[in-house]
């Protein structure tokens, strides 16, 4: 019996353990596919450039345990034509992904694939600065402090 693919998205800007709680949980259910988001998808996304330039994201991600494969998102597309190439048995989305389940389902439905999507209901908060913005506005603070002292 072949594994089921599980394919996960997200920008992967700094890598926090919420980070490698995902990968962890969608590697329970077989061989997880890592899309990163490309450099300009996050910008016409999130409205915001990333900190870290995609392919050493793309990098860092391959190099995390319990990812297959990862691989860049298609250049000014959204997740599902990537979801149509890939073809996995299940899409899960992260926690703090602003998408919603039923959303994804129908668009992915409206193109006929029957990919199941989950989420991953829990947030690691086992550490602190477990969100990229968590560690942005650390980093932030701590620079502040160094430049008043």
């Amino acid at each position: 019996m072949t594994n089921k693919r599980i394919v996960i998205a997200g920008t992967f800007d700094i890598l926090h353990p919420g980070h490698v709680f995902l990968v962890s949980e969608a590697a329970k259910l077989g061989d997880v596919i890592v899309v990163i988001a490309r450099d300009e998808n996050v910008i016409h996304t999130k409205g915001h450039p990333v900190i870290v330039p995609e392919n050493q994201r793309l990098f860092m991600v391959e190099a995390l345990k319990g990812v297959s494969k990862a691989i860049l998102g298609n250049p000014g597309s959204d997740f599902v034509s990537i979801v149509e190439e890939l073809k996995p048995d299940v899409l899960m989305l992260g926690p703090n992904q602003k998408i919603s389940l039923e959303e994804v389902q129908n668009r992915l439905e409206q193109k006929g694939l029957s990919t199941r999507v989950i989420r991953l209901e829990q947030l690691f908060n086992e550490f602190p600065l477990n969100s990229t913005t968590r560690i942005i506005e650390k980093a932030i603070v701590n620079q502040k402090d160094r430049i008043s002292q």
